[in-house]
């Protein structure tokens, strides 16, 4: 991914020549909507695009810091809102473009689940 300095993102994929340009639209779609959303708080650069027949439902960042929920990645939070804006459950024929931005781990995850 590079940023120019007029703000538009370039996104490199290993499509064959680009086989599906679609693909690589949605992709940078999906990088840009991760970025340019840090700066709101919300959450760290991770963002998702919900598509069906080539045209976008849902898109969505990581909101764990918004709503004080763990679980609120992006891709949680736009099949939330792909669901509930078609008034459905089942997304089978859709497809999710997911990017996560370079994190490292150098200790424990934050959160623990165990039950002790």
């Amino acid at each position: 991914m590079v940023e120019a300095k007029d703000g538009t993102i370039s996104v490199a994929t290993a499509f064959a020549d680009h086989q599906r340009d679609s693909d690589h639209n949605f992709l940078t779609q999906t990088v840009e909507k991760s970025y340019k959303r840090v700066d709101c708080g919300d959450g760290g650069p991770f963002g998702a695009v919900i598509v069906h027949k080539n045209e976008v439902v849902a898109s969505c960042h990581n909101m764990v810091l918004r709503y004080t929920d763990p679980i609120a990645h992006a891709e949680v939070t736009a099949i939330r809102e792909a669901c509930k804006k078609l008034n459905q459950i089942e997304l089978s024929e859709f497809e999710i473009y997911a990017h996560v931005g370079l994190v490292l781990y150098v200790s424990e995850p934050s959160i623990s689940l165990d039950s002790r």
